[in-house]
């Protein structure tokens, strides 16, 4: 992407950056990829051994414990993120332990009493919801402690430039966790059987993450400094609690909790399928884009307006470059995925979720705003945008759903998005003006880059044996990708002008893309 510093190219500071960011970017591929892999292969055995009311059930409880995660880790690993390359960079291990000491009181306090909570509320909930899911959620919310530390201490390693130990590890947890669900799930152990695989599987991956940070801050060495006081951290910190959990609401929880309540168990199952695929495919790119572009622009970060700007663009190039194949394919191949996926026996899941994808798709052009955020440390601004978000997405969610059922609760994520990128640019606009920049000629030459992609449509309405599918998608989407290649590199979409950047970094795997990419330069 294009370069975010105000350093010349060729300069060994932006060399080394563009090191650094390509390959956190690299490695936070292949760590989505494997944790999608792993967290999808647990998915289908599920589907097929579990009725689709069970199934709607465990995901229910998955759903509103993402919530409670949100709520226990109290934005701590923001909170990392914004400090962490901070204490670092300037080699102060004291600051760095100090930090992390901190985050983990809080952390674990914040988790006690949910815990507490949770267990005394169970006849409520289950009044509330109409569903006996209480007793399963109180162990899930007990459980939740070690994925509480591993998603914290992921952030703490993005926060460090270190995405490969991350890939390295979260297939080896995966791969436990679906062991031990299928021992624990044949022996008997039903549902609760599961979310013990579940927490073992995290529970390991945080150890590993805490000894591969704490590896890392040890060899720190430089003049120690002032610490992150407990004020800083807390205002900092809690400041992104409400946005975060109410962006987890009207994202997911809202529609589950209604649909539980007015439409049952079964209509979770086809709802949280339908949204949960196209959702982790999408969530790649501002996962992989924020946490590079967060800690590539604080790395000797002077407060400039032109450093801010300079990484929303590419931020935006990263998106348009990556999203409208995305949406094209995606919109194209989802249904079949998911037809091959649940066996056949979820049939509502493909008809929302290439609809759940464009909804999803459309939603990044906010996420640039999340860079401005973090930097500008205006996590209070955003909280009242998702403040405002909260109560039309509980007026639309209660009604749609209670009418419509599924097809309401799809329209209900489609009004919100709409909602969430006007509220986002109104704020954006009158409080950060001079740093959006959005390049739009760009974004037009990559929809038109994509565009072979929209070869691959009548695959969405057409029903093929499931060995011929495979055979014809798979040899459809080669060809398309080839087309779409030679078609970045004709329109220049990662010309050296276009994505500085990337041309600064000596990165294997991006030298070999650019080779092929990237227009000769001669």
């Amino acid at each position: 992407m294009a370069s975010n510093g105000i350093s010349r190219p060729g300069d060994a500071s932006v060399a080394g950056l563009a090191d650094r960011t390509t390959g956190l970017v690299g490695w936070t591929i292949a760590w989505r990829a494997t944790s999608a892999i792993a967290t999808l292969a647990l998915g289908a055995f599920l589907i097929r051994q579990l009725s689709p009311s069970d199934y709607g059930r465990y995901t229910f409880v998955l759903s509103v414990l993402v919530y409670i995660a949100l709520l226990a880790t109290f934005g701590q690993d923001q909170g990392l993120l914004r400090y962490l390359p901070e204490v670092i960079g300037r080699g102060d291990r004291a600051a760095a332990h100090d930090l992390l000491r901190k985050s983990a009181i809080a952390i674990f306090a914040v988790w006690a009493l949910t815990s507490a909570a949770v267990l005394a509320l169970r006849p409520l909930i289950d009044s509330l919801l109409q569903a006996h899911i209480a007793d399963l959620l109180a162990l899930g919310t007990v459980l939740l402690l070690g994925g509480i530390a591993t998603g914290v201490l992921s952030f703490a390693l993005v926060a460090i430039y270190d995405m490969r130990s991350q890939a390295i590890a979260t297939p080896i947890a995966g791969a436990l966790t679906l062991a031990l669900a299928v021992i624990l799930l044949r022996g008997g152990g039903g549902l609760n059987g599961v979310l013990v695989a579940g927490a073992i599987g995290q529970a390991a991956l945080a150890v590993a993450y805490f000894v591969i940070l704490m590896r890392r801050i040890n060899r720190a060495s430089g003049i120690p400094g002032d610490r992150i006081g407990w004020r800083r951290l807390l205002v900092y910190a809690s400041g992104w609690l409400p946005s975060l959990l109410i962006a987890s609401a009207v994202g997911l929880q809202f529609e589950n909790i209604f649909l539980l309540r007015f439409a049952g168990s079964t209509a979770v199952a086809y709802y949280d399928t339908g949204y949960n695929i196209p959702q982790r495919l999408v969530s790649l790119i501002p996962s992989l884009l924020t946490g590079a572009w967060v800690v590539g622009t604080l790395e000797g970060w002077r407060r400039e307006s032109d450093r801010i700007r300079t990484s929303v663009a590419a931020f935006y190039k990263g998106i348009f470059l990556v999203g409208f194949p995305l949406a094209f394919a995606g919109g194209a191949l989802l249904g079949p995925v998911i037809r091959l996926y649940t066996n056949g026996r979820y049939p509502p899941s493909e008809r929302i979720a290439p609809l759940m994808l464009l909804f999803f798709i459309a939603a990044l052009l906010a996420t640039p705003w999340g860079l401005v955020v973090r930097v500008r440390e205006l996590a209070w601004l955003n909280a009242l945008i998702t403040i405002a978000q909260l109560g039309f997405a509980a007026v639309a969610d209660f009604w749609l759903i209670q009418r419509y059922g599924l097809g309401g609760a799809v329209v209900a994520v489609g009004l919100t998005t709409a909602l969430t990128l006007v509220l986002t640019f109104v704020a954006w606009r009158a409080f950060d003006r001079a740093t959006i920049n959005i390049p739009w000629r760009y974004a037009g030459r990559c929809m038109l880059a994509a565009s072979p992609y929209l070869l691959l449509l009548p695959l969405a309405f057409t029903r093929l044996p499931a060995r011929l599918l495979v055979l014809v998608a798979v040899a459809a989407s080669a060809l398309t990708t080839v087309a779409w290649g030679a078609l970045v590199r004709r329109l220049g979409l990662l010309a050296k002008g276009e994505v500085s950047l990337l041309h600064e970094s000596r990165h294997a795997p991006v030298r070999f893309a650019l080779r092929y990419l990237a227009p000769s330069d001669k």
